[in-house]
C-alpha cells in the first residue's frame, strides 16, 4: 500500500545535558516540508545554520555519530534520528542552542515521547523507499563484524552481540515490524559502556555528561569497596552507591532482559536514517557498531544514486546494463562523429564505471588511418575512455545535462595492442580522487581479455 511522507504537527521542546560535551542544550523539533528530510539547526550561531543529517555530512563515528557543514557541527545525533525514523517521520528540523543534543536517560524514548506529544501528520507526497533487491555484505575479519542486508518486503532487523563479559555475554534480538515494535520494545533501551573505558574517558575530560542516569555502566574489572567514594564523585552520585551482583554499576535494573542488544538496534536505526530514506530489507548484524552501520549506509547510498540516475536517463527497462545510447546522448554533449560510447554497463557513483564501444569498419577515421590497414587511432581510444569516465562525474552536478567535463591532464598513457574493425572495447574507469568537481581517474581498455590501453586522467566539471 502506498504511504505518504510524514512530519510533526507542531513544535515541541526538551532539554538536558550532552553526553560527550557536557553542555546544556535546549532542543526543539519543528515541522518540515515534504522531501526535505532531516536537518539540525544551530540557533545559537549567527544565521542559524543548518546541517542536513545524511551520510555526506558525517565526519566522526568514534564515539557516536557527528555531522558537520563547514565549521558547524552537531555531536551524537543517532538517538534523535532513531526516534524520528522509528516513528516513520520523514521530514523534521531539529533546532539546538548548543553543539550536542541532550542524552537524558541514554535511550531514544524521551525523543519519541516528545514527538508523539507534538503529533504526527501525513503530507501530500508519497514516501520513497530503497528496496534491497540483492544481498549486500559488509565483513570485517579482524574485528569479527558481519553486517548483511537481504531482500525483504519490510524493514526488519536481527542483531547479535558477543562480549566477553558475564553481564553481557551473547545477546540476540529481532525486530519484525518498525511500526508495531519500535516504541514499546526498543525505544526505551539505554546506551551502555564498560566501566574501565568510561573511567579513562572521564578522567581525560571526555564524555563530560556521562552519569549513572545517562546509560548502563557494565562492570568489567574488580572493584574495591574503598573505590566507591571516588566513583560517586566521578559520576556525581548523591547518596549511596551499591556494588551489587548484576554486573551493572550500582545494580541499576534492566528495562529488558537483553537491553544492550536492543539498544544496538536503536543505534542502527538512527545510523541508517543517514541514508535519507527508509529501506525495505532484512538487516542481519553480528558484533556491528556505528562504523559498520555507516559503511553500509555508504554502500546503500551509491545504489540509490545509481538508481536515481538510471530512472532519470534510461528509457528502456533492460536490467543487463545501466544506460543505452539514448540515455548517453542525454548525458554527454558529444555527437557524430565524436560520440565514442555505445553503452554503460555499470555505474557506482563516485567509485567506478564500465562501458563499451563497438568498433565497425564504418567509423569515419578508418578512411585515413590507415587505408588497407584500418587501426583505430590511439588518441580516440583514450578519448572514448575519457567519455566513459565523464559519465562517472555526473554526481558532481545537480544538472548533468547542463555540464561538461574538461580533461586537464593525462599521465602514464600506454598502448598494448591495436584496435581494429570488429573489436568491442570494454572500458573500466575508477575514481582515484574526487573533490569539488576536480578529479583524477584511472582507466583501462580491453579487447576480449587483452589490455588495449591504459591511462590516468585528470578532469574538472564545468557548466556549459
Amino acid at each position: 500500500m502506498l504511504k505518504n511522507q510524514r512530519t510533526i504537527e507542531k513544535e515541541v521542546s526538551l532539554e538536558g545535558v550532552g553526553l560527550h560535551t557536557g553542555v546544556k542544550t535546549h532542543m526543539t523539533f519543528k515541522p518540515a516540508p515534504p522531501g526535505s528530510g532531516y536537518f539540525f539547526e544551530r540557533v545559537d550561531l549567527d544565521g542559524s545554520p543548518q546541517i542536513k543529517a545524511d551520510i555526506d555530512h558525517v565526519i566522526d563515528i568514534s564515539r557516536g555519530t557527528t555531522i558537520a557543514q563547514g565549521d558547524v557541527r552537531v555531536h551524537t545525533v543517532e538517538h534523535v534520528l532513531s526516534a524520528l525514523a522509528g516513528l516513520g517521520i520523514d521530514n523534521c528540523i531539529v533546532a539546538l542552542d548548543n553543539i550536542e543534543p541532550p542524552v537524558i536517560d541514554g535511550s531514544s524514548k524521551p525523543f519519541v515521547d516528545a514527538l508523539l506529544e507534538a503529533g504526527i501528520v501525513e503530507q501530500e507526497a508519497p514516501k520513497e523507499y530503497l528496496e534491497i533487491n540483492k544481498t549486500m555484505i559488509f565483513h570485517d575479519e579482524e574485528n569479527g563484524i558481519d553486517l548483511v542486508i537481504i531482500p525483504s518486503d519490510e524493514f526488519r532487523i536481527t542483531y547479535m552481540v558477543d562480549y566477553r563479559n558475564p553481564a553481557l555475554g551473547t545477546q540476540y534480538t529481532s525486530m519484525y515490524s518498525l511500526e508495531e515494535e519500535y516504541v514499546t520494545e526498543f525505544a526505551a533501551s539505554r546506551t551502555f559502556a564498560f566501566l574501565s573505558e568510561v573511567e579513562q574517558l572521564k578522567e581525560a575530560g571526555l564524555i563530560k555528561g556521562a552519569s549513572l542516569e545517562s546509560g548502563l555502566l557494565i562492570v568489567d574489572r574488580e572493584i574495591d569497596p574503598k573505590e566507591l567514594d571516588r566513583m560517586k564523585k566521578l559520576f556525581n552520585v548523591e547518596g549511596s552507591m551499591k556494588l551489587g551482583t548484576s554486573g551493572i554499576l550500582d545494580d541499576r535494573p534492566l528495562r529488558f532482559y537483553n537491553e544492550p542488544v536492543r539498544h544496538k538496534v536503536v543505534d542502527l536505526i538512527g545510523d541508517f536514517a543517514l541514508l535519507g530514506l527508509p529501506i525495505k530489507g532484512h538487516v542481519l548484524a553480528a558484533r556491528a557498531g556505528h562504523a559498520s552501520h555507516v559503511e553500509m549506509v555508504r554502500k546503500m547510498r551509491k545504489i540509490y544514486q545509481q538508481r536515481q540516475l538510471t530512472k532519470k536517463y534510461q528509457r528502456t527497462s533492460n536490467s543487463s546494463y545501466v544506460f543505452d545510447i539514448n540515455a548517453i546522448e542525454k548525458l554527454l554533449p558529444h555527437r557524430y562523429p565524436f560520440l565514442l560510447v555505445d553503452r554503460i554497463l555499470e555505474l557506482v557513483p563516485g567509485e567506478r564505471v564500465t562501458g563499451i564501444k563497438n568498433v565497425t569498419i564504418n567509423e569515419p577515421f578508418f578512411q585515413g588511418h590507415f587505408p588497407g590497414h584500418p587501426i583505430m587511432p590511439g588518441v580516440l581510444v583514450i578519448e572514448a575512455m575519457g567519455q566513459v569516465g565523464g559519465v562517472l562525474l555526473l554526481n558532481e552536478s545537480s544538472e548533468p545535462e547542463k555540464s561538461v567535463v574538461y580533461f586537464t591532464g593525462l599521465d602514464n598513457v600506454k598502448f598494448r595492442r591495436p584496435v581494429v574493425p570488429g573489436d568491442t572495447i570494454y572500458f573500466r574507469v575508477e575514481m582515484i580522487y574526487l573533490r569539488r568537481g576536480i578529479c583524477r581517474m584511472k582507466g583501462t581498455a580491453y579487447v576480449d581479455d587483452e589490455m588495449a590501453a591504459q591511462a590516468e586522467m585528470q578532469a574538472i566539471v564545468k557548466e556549459k
